[in-house]
């Protein structure tokens, strides 16, 4: 059923019960065996309200790095999108955080003409390293953006490094939206004189940065104020780290925990997200990582790998997917086994969920 097709015939998956993060109390802190316990109870609940493949008319789509964009019903939200893929190592390979910051104007405005045709409703932010957050201020300020209204979330830090690099911009309607995790936002608005469902919702949840070889990670720290504007890959700090999930109607829940390669398994315990998009890289200091995430998320019925590329080759170059990890998608599967199935995104095609 997820075989390997071109971009005008995207892949589809099966969609499965809604939006569930609230949990009994102590259940977030017995994430281990009880969750474990309770995946088999989660799972059969699902198979009794099964739906038919491909129906949910929500598609996603991967812009490479840990960048997604996802559409329905004539939404946009964008997740961390980072199109320049600017070196970042020194000539011995190792993470270079003095190298000055790049932005691709040209490869920026061809994803913008090719692609991404239409502004989003809402980015979503999950740190602030360079690779996440490094060409939203170009993005917004884009002939083809500049004048819409776009909602952008993160933490007080993510939007201090915004407010340095010039957003919102004058005259732009642009909004930064602090958030830290537990929020449940809806669009659109609620009407005061109307009341009325939302088209979908976004949580907010509190998740955690990879933790690589060396137990840490880098560039670290928080912001209370805005700094110099940052002109370095090490001036983009992390600033906390969020994940979010998106529930469209009562039709589809997509977990985002793609930004890094850990999370915070007791702000998640009790969600059972439809779709769970993982960042697959950089965790040798994180046990048992792909097995807790499956469990503590009740074993979701497709999980998408994300940040699982080189960073670096150009979106528009023949060769990008060879430079993608491809070994994840096998270890991921084996830690989901027969419960789901995970696929093997391509670089800007669709995904039909």
């Amino acid at each position: 059923m997820f075989s390997e097709r071109s971009s005008a015939t995207p892949r589809r998956v099966s969609r499965r019960g809604l939006l569930r993060t609230s949990v009994v109390a102590g259940a977030a802190g017995a994430v281990g065996t009880a969750g474990t316990a309770s995946a088999a109870a989660q799972r059969a609940d699902r198979a009794k309200n099964a739906f038919r493949p491909g129906h949910s008319g929500v598609r996603l789509r991967w812009l490479g790095v840990a960048g997604w964009e996802l559409s329905f019903d004539g939404h946009r939200v964008l997740i961390d999108p980072y199109l320049t893929r600017q070196p970042y190592t020194d000539s011995d390979g190792k993470a270079d955080m003095t190298r000055r910051l790049q932005v691709n104007h040209r490869i920026i405005d061809w994803v913008l003409r090719e692609h991404l045709t239409a502004a989003p409703e809402f980015i979503l932010l999950t740190h602030g390293h360079w690779d996440h957050l490094a060409d939203v201020p170009y993005l917004l300020d884009h002939p083809a953006w500049r004048d819409r209204e776009i909602n952008i979330l993160g933490t007080e830090t993510h939007l201090h490094l915004l407010a340095a690099m010039g957003v919102p911009g004058a005259g732009r309607k642009h909004r930064p939206v602090v958030v830290s995790g537990d929020e449940v936002l809806r669009h659109p608005l609620q009407s005061s004189d109307k009341p009325s469902r939302p088209d979908y919702t976004i949580e907010v949840v509190r998740s955690l940065h990879s933790q690589l070889g060396g137990y840490g990670f880098d560039p670290y720290g928080t912001l209370t104020a805005p700094p110099a504007r940052p002109r370095s890959l090490g001036d983009l700090v992390e600033g906390g780290t969020l994940g979010y999930q998106i529930t469209v109607g009562d039709r589809l829940s997509i977990m985002f925990l793609s930004g890094s390669a850990n999370f915070a398994a007791r702000a998640v315990a009790g969600a059972t997200p439809d779709v769970l998009v993982l960042g697959a890289s950089g965790h040798a200091a994180v046990h048992d990582y792909f097995e807790r995430a499956v469990d503590t998320l009740g074993r979701p019925p497709l999980i998408v790998p994300s940040h699982h590329d080189d960073l670096v080759t150009a979106l528009d170059d023949p060769k990008l997917h060879d430079t993608v990890n491809r070994g994840v998608v096998d270890r991921l599967q084996q830690a989901i086994g027969a419960d789901g199935r995970v696929l093997d995104p391509r670089h800007l095609e669709w995904l039909d969920l």
